[in-house]
């Protein structure tokens, strides 16, 4: 399905204050790209931390401009910078904004991004705010709220996340619902993926359960670990695989995870880093597992969808509008390692059930998902500020 053509492009300046490279990201090239006859894109991006987004921009042919943009972090080296720096970045932006005549500010990175609305403000933008978290620190919340006021209209990525911030937006705004997409002709499993053979061939005859997840906290891993404890004693041949980067930030959170793996003896779970291609290991997957306490639209868990791997998962964001319990694969309480390990047991043992689940995963992502689906929604948001 494509997206209709107007005779005048819409100039967009999509700014994220974080540069690495994660579902928000790629969202934002994706759409990008589809759209590229409709809206002209300039992504606005962080020096730091950024070359794989960057080099993602130029794989799809999307303009981007790197700026010296700090972020929010508990790092402190960082956090000063951002207080000492940000009003400096704000007005280099909108200098940037004003220059170049777009037409709308696509803020894309979440509440606490707050300098790409100030700075299509300053200069006079329209600003289209993108919200794609379901929890904000009551900080954040609060200063939000105070800045949503500069937002012309708001994109929300779950409904989830519509009625987390629904109390914190001005009345009367315009908004959309705006799942996270998947390329289903990229994440297709009739295809063949080349990568990760000897870990893939090391895991042959095991039944695998995986997941894909920055090492964070809110992505619940020790969810995931008493889940695999539990599983253990029921299903010979296991092996858990968490693939993901872990940041240094998050290096405590590590270590404390590995600390609780050693603690309850559950030695067949491999963290084995970030993948800039995870299809091979979606493909190998039998069961994927998404354990967060926080999720929106999770793009991990429609790229697994679209890989037609069932998927159990606590219920968050939108996924059990999408996994439909016992349709598509199972959701679990949040937190609840028990109901996580009986789903995966119940699993290992009905190879038919896995088949029909994955089938179905696969539709729904290719029929509600899709990223063509995703750019004429965005095409739709941007004409709704834009009139």
């Amino acid at each position: 399905m494509g997206v209709e053509v107007n005779a005048q492009p819409i100039r967009v300046a999509n700014i994220i204050e974080d540069g690495r490279l994660a579902g928000p990201q790629i969202r934002i090239v994706m759409a990008a790209v589809v759209m590229n006859e409709q809206v002209d894109t300039t992504v606005i991006m962080p020096v730091d931390n950024s070359e794989a987004f960057q080099q993602c921009c130029k794989d799809g042919e999307v303009e981007y401009v790197t700026f010296a943009i700090s972020r929010i972090t508990k790092e402190w080296s960082m956090a000063l910078r951002y207080f000492f720096f940000s009003f400096y970045e704000i007005i280099q932006i909108a200098l940037y904004l004003n220059k170049n005549h777009f037409d709308i500010v696509h803020v894309s990175g979440g509440a606490w991004q707050f300098k790409g609305a100030i700075a299509g403000r300053l200069a006079g933008v329209k600003v289209l705010w993108h919200l794609n978290d379901t929890f904000m620190p009551l900080f954040i919340r609060r200063v939000f709220a105070v800045i949503s006021h500069f937002s012309d209209g708001f994109i929300y990525s779950s409904k989830r996340s519509q009625k987390y911030y629904e109390s914190l937006v001005p009345t009367g705004k315009p908004w959309r619902v705006i799942q996270a997409p998947v390329d289903v002709d990229r994440f297709d499993p009739a295809q063949y993926y080349m990568g990760d053979y000897e870990l893939i061939g090391k895991w042959s005859g095991h039944f695998v359960i995986g997941t894909v997840s920055n090492i964070n906290p809110i992505k619940g891993l020790e969810v995931f670990i008493k889940a695999a404890l539990n599983v253990n004693m029921s299903v010979p041949n296991c092996q858990f695989v968490v693939v993901g980067p872990v940041y240094r930030s998050q290096e405590r959170y590590f270590k404390s995870l590995q600390k609780l793996c050693r603690k309850l003896g559950v030695n067949n779970i491999e963290f084995i880093g970030g993948r800039a291609d995870v299809r091979s290991l979606l493909k190998c997957f039998d069961v994927y597992v998404c354990c967060s306490h926080y999720e929106s639209s999770p793009m991990s868990v429609w790229e697994a969808m679209a890989m037609g791997t069932p998927v159990v998962s606590t219920d968050v964001g939108d996924v059990s509008l999408y996994v439909k319990d016992a349709y598509a694969g199972y959701i679990v309480n949040n937190g609840d390692s028990v109901g996580l390990a009986d789903k995966l047991v119940s699993l290992a043992g009905d190879s038919r059930t896995q088949v029909k689940f994955g089938e179905r995963a696969r539709d729904i992502a290719a029929n509600e998902l899709n990223v063509s689906k995703c750019a004429e929604l965005h095409l739709a948001a941007y004409k709704m500020i834009n009139s």
